[in-house]
């Protein structure tokens, strides 16, 4: 028996010892990942401007990254341009590469993209565009760089811009679900989705006309490429005469049809390379790695980030109004930060979350300067929350306004009833008691006290926006009525006070404040893999995580779905979708 304990304990310290040395190789791994190992920048390098990659608002970091093959960050907005300015006059940098293909991005992120393409191009170096295809805004932004290449058989598109809205009407009506919406502006289509089977005449009204001044810019940036009027290119778009990279070559929308392998031999010859040398390719996030240099200084100004849909409470990814809260009182109590630069890339969302940061926001203001830098959205909820801004700027190709508010109610009792046989009845004690009830019809009163919460919502919306625009309630009303505009639109109708994006919105802070000299720091801190791995075996994020694992690519439907039941009898101010505009 003694024999057998000796065994037993000699075998399990040995595992305890396994895991031990596992748990500190594995920490140490982390470590070696996320201690400060830089990329470097070799000489004769060309930065790498990837159209096929979603860029985000801000970058992460991901300490796993060394471990597991991918990138050790996640490339945001913010080194995309910070990068391609810093490639300027960096002598190692001999120019940029843009790989051509389909783009999943905004129209304003890409605007600023573009300007600064446009930018770095002004300081002699080349930027070189090639792809197998190229969708219209990978385009977009190729077309402010020296020479454009397309595969000979690949494919070009050149077909105008489209917003595509979906309805789940009919799903709804098959489901037995009865559904009342309640909207304050007629061009509020939030309820449309749930309602309607097509856009209403005011809503279809209101986007051909954000479309046309997003395409308008498009028309006019291709033409400089070009050498075509806009007439005459918005022409050749409803015609379809660009179909194949022979017909890009012949109407001067590339520069030539070759393959990669010439390519490469013409940046070989630009840069100075033999044949047989390798062009050191850098991409931004890489790139800002090893460029970073942080101004040290007492004196700082926070980019605090709201990017996403604005929800009440407490919750990850997106905009959750504690979380944010807490965020905003980070930066209050901070002494060292004397202005704050506000980003705001949002649809909306809810009314309450959004007063509520509003409110803090107005609280911060008391002691800092805040300057909104608008993004890809800054609409509904999303403006609500700009309105605390001293100064607010965006792009022209922003989506911002919808200055309004929805609710939806749905009523399920008659699909429990008609399809599963499940039947409810209440006792009360009230009129009211048991309102809101999504097993019964609404009655009349009912319905008065919904509209008339829309309607007092709404009036506080509006009288945050005359206070932000020093208009009158009658002059936001005209501008109101949940009408959705573009950057360019809302700077003549002074919802906005100028273009420019986070570099234009801190000069603006800097000036406000009176600073000469500043370290820019960002809030919510950048997320980081590791530690994203770590929450993930507990809480919501364990649960988060097996659904991922089992549903796939079905998760972001899935989401969608509870995004919509969070959503349903309850206040809004949000786009009716995040209008994908392509």
């Amino acid at each position: 028996m003694k024999q057998f304990f000796k065994i037993l304990f000699a075998c399990l310290c040995a595992l305890i010892l396994f895991f031990l040395v596992v748990f500190f190789g594995f920490m140490g791994a982390i470590a070696g990942a996320s201690g400060g190992e830089t990329a470097t920048v070799e000489k004769n390098s060309v930065l790498l401007l990837d159209m096929n990659e979603p860029i985000a608002e801000q970058t992460s970091k991901n300490s796993l990254g060394a471990l597991t093959g991918k990138p050790t960050r996640v490339t945001g907005l913010n080194d995309v341009l910070s990068s391609i300015e810093a490639a300027k006059s960096d002598d190692k940098i001999k120019g940029i590469y843009i790989r051509l293909g389909v783009n999943p991005n905004g129209w304003a992120t890409l605007q600023e993209v573009k300007n600064a393409v446009a930018d770095f191009k002004s300081s002699g170096k080349f930027v070189i565009a090639y792809g197998e295809v190229c969708d219209q805004k990978s385009y977009y932004v190729a077309s402010a760089g020296t020479q454009v290449f397309l595969n000979p058989t690949g494919g070009m598109e050149f077909n105008g811009l489209s917003i595509t809205g979906t309805f789940f009407k009919g799903t709804i009506d098959k489901l037995d679900i009865k559904t009342e919406a309640f909207h304050c502006g007629k061009y509020k289509g939030a309820y449309e989705p749930y309602k309607l089977e097509k856009f209403s005449d005011p809503n279809r009204y209101q986007l051909s006309v954000l479309l046309n001044d997003l395409y308008s810019e498009f028309l006019q940036t291709v033409s400089v490429k070009t050498g075509i009027d806009t007439a005459a290119l918005a022409a050749m778009a409803n015609t379809g005469v660009i179909k194949f990279p022979q017909d890009a070559l012949k109407n001067k929308f590339v520069d030539a049809t070759i393959y990669g392998d010439s390519v490469e031999s013409i940046l070989k010859s630009k840069i100075g390379l033999k044949e047989k040398d390798k062009i050191n390719m850098i991409t931004p996030a890489d790139y800002a790695s090893a460029s970073e240099s942080k101004t040290k200084s007492k004196d700082q100004i926070a980019i605090l980030y709201a990017s996403g849909t604005i929800n009440d409470g407490e919750g990850d990814e997106d905009i959750f109004s504690k979380n944010f809260i807490k965020e905003i009182r980070k930066i209050a109590k901070n002494d060292d930060i004397k202005a704050v630069v506000l980003r705001v890339n949002s649809p909306g969302g809810s009314a309450l979350a959004s007063e509520i940061i509003y409110h803090e926001l107005m609280q911060l203001k008391k002691k800092k300067p805040i300057v909104v830098s608008m993004g890809n959205y800054a609409a509904s909820g999303g403006y609500y929350i700009s309105c605390a801004a001293d100064s607010i700027f965006a792009d022209e190709n922003t989506l911002t306004g919808s200055i309004g508010v929805v609710g939806v109610m749905m009523n399920i009792g008659d699909m429990l009833k008609n399809k599963l046989g499940v039947t409810t009845d209440v006792v009360k004690t009230g009129t009211y008691a048991d309102f809101p009830n999504a097993m019964r019809p609404m009655t009349d009163a009912e319905r008065t006290w919904i509209q008339s919460y829309l309607d007092t919502t709404y009036n506080q919306f509006k009288s945050r926006v005359a206070m932000a625009r020093r208009m009158s309630m009658e002059q936001v009303e005209e501008l109101a009525q949940g009408h959705v505009y573009s950057g360019k639109l809302a700077k003549d109708l002074n919802l906005v006070d100028g273009f420019g994006n986070v570099k234009r919105a801190l000069a603006s802070a800097e000036a406000k404040a009176g600073l000469k000299k500043y370290e820019i720091v960002e809030y919510p801190k950048p997320a980081d893999k590791l530690e994203e791995m770590i929450n993930s075996f507990s809480g919501n994020k364990k649960e988060d995580a097996i659904l991922k694992k089992v549903l796939g690519e079905e998760y972001v439907v899935y989401k969608e779905i509870q995004k919509i039941k969070s959503q349903q009898n309850q206040v809004q101010t949000i786009l009716p979708w995040v209008l994908e505009i392509r």
